[in-house]
């Protein structure tokens, strides 16, 4: 009987010691470092390692954006094993640091919920002053309003370019020239006059091509109010 009871006590002990560990390869956070081309999602392998003498199971995965995926190969790991996670970071279009969070839920008793992060600093190759964007408010039908923008190319490159455009045509002129050459570090003020025939939201585009690999097309949004008529 107390050999029994023994047994008992023992299988107890180690079905509660006994428990998954949840461990990322290489720490919480991926850095993506610098990047310059946002068109494509950035890529990466993550493993998750169970360090643990019991079954780690992944109870639960949520990207904290849509700009995020994280799909896993499994979700139960063995002790000693691991998962690969495929993770993929569309970065935003605006300059500095961008941290994303993906969120886990586990049965390891000490990391029942956890976050990894993705990390990148995206350095667009074309800076613009003071802003990326036309935002113009009291434009008039029958006049011409002019905003300016300072483009920088801080790509390192010589940049020319290419088939500028401007979307509605008979309303937004620009000085953009075809083949239009900045140097690394020049800049270049681009003038954009807006003359509206409609009253109301006014809103619009300035597009070009240019000759840098990571940053083949750009377009500026414009955006106004139509207030009126000139007097």
């Amino acid at each position: 009987m107390r050999i029994g009871s023994f047994l008992v006590f023992v299988f107890i002990t180690f079905n509660l010691l006994s428990a998954p560990k949840f461990r990322f390869e290489n720490g919480d956070t991926y850095d993506f470092g610098k990047v310059r081309n946002t068109d494509e999602p950035l890529k990466a392998k993550v493993r998750i390692f169970n360090d643990g003498d019991d079954t780690l199971k992944i109870l639960y995965v949520k990207p904290g954006c849509g700009c995020t995926a994280a799909p896993l190969d499994k979700y139960n790991i063995e002790p000693n094993g691991f998962a690969t996670m495929d993770v993929s970071l569309m970065v935003p279009k605006s300059p500095g640091v961008h941290t994303k969070s993906i969120y886990f839920k586990t049965n390891d008793p000490t990391k029942e919920e956890t976050y990894f992060y993705l990390k990148a600093e995206y350095l667009p190759p074309i800076k613009f002053f003071p802003d990326s964007k036309v935002m113009a408010s009291n434009l008039l039908i029958g006049d011409t309003s002019t905003f300016k923008l300072v483009m920088k190319n801080t790509s390192g490159d010589t940049l020319i370019i290419k088939e500028p455009k401007t979307e509605p045509q008979e309303s937004i002129f620009t000085n953009l020239r075809q083949d239009l050459v900045l140097k690394p570090d020049e800049d270049f003020t681009l003038e954009v006059k807006i003359a509206p025939n409609t009253i109301g939201n006014f809103s619009g585009k300035i597009k070009f091509k240019t000759t840098l690999p990571d940053l083949p097309r750009v377009e500026i949004p414009v955006f106004g109010i139509v207030s009126g008529f000139k007097k």
